[in-house]
Formats: C-alpha cells, sequence, structure tokens
C-alpha cells in the first residue's frame, strides 16, 4: 500500500453503497474504497493514513466519474467548509499536499 485516506465522502458509482468515507492507494491504482475502519485495517501500520476531516474526493481530470477498487488513482480532496482544494493526486503521484 502507497497511501490511506480516511474520513470524508466519496462517490463510489456502487447502487449498494453509493458513498464511502476511505480508501487505499497502491501505486497508481485504488486498492479499496470503503469505510475508515475497513481501510485502516486493510493497509495495517504501513503507508501513511490522512485524516480528510470530512473532505470531498472529486475524480480528476472528470469530476463525473466514479471512484472504485481498480480505478486510476487521480482525485482531489476539498475541505467541507471553504471548498479550498487540499490534495490532489494524479495516476499514483501525490500534486498537492496541504495536510503534510
Amino acid at each position: 500500500m502507497t497511501l490511506a485516506l480516511v474520513n470524508g465522502r466519496i462517490r463510489t458509482g456502487d447502487p449498494r453503497r453509493p458513498v464511502a468515507d476511505a480508501l487505499a492507494i497502491a501505486g497508481a491504482r485504488l486498492a479499496l474504497v470503503g469505510t475508515s475502519a475497513e481501510v485502516r485495517k486493510f493497509v495495517g501500520k504501513g503507508p501513511r493514513v490522512i485524516d480528510m476531516k470530512g473532505g470531498t474526493v472529486v475524480a480528476m481530470p472528470d469530476s463525473a466519474a466514479v471512484l472504485r477498487r481498480g480505478a486510476a488513482a487521480s482525485f482531489a480532496v476539498f475541505d467541507s467548509g471553504t471548498e479550498f482544494e487540499q490534495f490532489r493526486m494524479l495516476d499514483g503521484a501525490i500534486v498537492l499536499d496541504e495536510f503534510a
């Protein structure tokens, strides 16, 4: 695992679970999209874990795309109150990290 983001809002595209709150990234792909507890258990103690503090995750570059397991790790995280962009990853590469 490369990175985990928890405590956010993620549109999954899965009608059984349309919104998740965490995701795990392995390389340039999403390895898991689920609850914060599921993602924390999945990644273990190895990778960095970012608390999004309720931020909204939006797929990039197409904001209409959905984020689910196996999808490209291309997304941005926006603060829930200010809509300020806090984090951006494109094809597994971090290009903006206000959480650091």
